[in-house]
Order: C-alpha cells, then sequence, then structure tokens
C-alpha cells in the first residue's frame, strides 16, 4: 500500500493547495485543479493508496472543504484510506 502524508501547514491558498495535492498524490497534467477534479482523481484511483492528512485547519473553508473531498472518496473508492490529523490551535487542552 502506498502511504502518502499531505501536510496543510504552509499551504496558503487555494491554487497551493491543489498544486500540492497534485505533486503528492501523482496526478496527471491535465488534473482540473477544482474541487470535483480532485474527488474524480481520487476516486478513480486503483491502487491502495492511504493518505494522512496533517496540519488541516477544519475551521477554515478551504481545507475544510478539501478534506470533505477526501472523505467522500474514500466511502466511493475502497482503494483509498484517509485519516486526519487537524490543526491544533493555542487554545487547546493538550492533556486530552
Amino acid at each position: 500500500m502506498k502511504k502518502i502524508i499531505l501536510d496543510f501547514d504552509n499551504v496558503t491558498s487555494v491554487r497551493e493547495a491543489h498544486d500540492y495535492i497534485a505533486s503528492k498524490m501523482n496526478f496527471p497534467d491535465y488534473y482540473g485543479k477544482n474541487l470535483d477534479a480532485l474527488y474524480d482523481s481520487l476516486t478513480e484511483i486503483g491502487n491502495e493508496v492511504y493518505v494522512k492528512i496533517i496540519n488541516c485547519d477544519l475551521l477554515d473553508e478551504v481545507e475544510n472543504s478539501i478534506v470533505n473531498v477526501f472523505w467522500d472518496a474514500e466511502i466511493e473508492n475502497d482503494m483509498l484510506y484517509v485519516e486526519v490529523e487537524r490543526k491544533r490551535t493555542g487554545n487547546e487542552d493538550r492533556t486530552s
């Protein structure tokens, strides 16, 4: 199984997010760099792939939308496994 870590810590724009995902996921050059194209690409994966998404802010509309697409595609594609580790904020209790 291929394992990919997507670290959104330094991603600052939608375009950068799609460029980063396309590069890490080895999507073809014709990848459309939008949420529909992301879903299509993820549901077309034919080999087992484990994707861990880290440092994402689920309160951020862009990052949350991208994570939701990964989760939706995971439901549709038995070859895709997704784990999400959300970004911690300074206000969280780290003991829980």
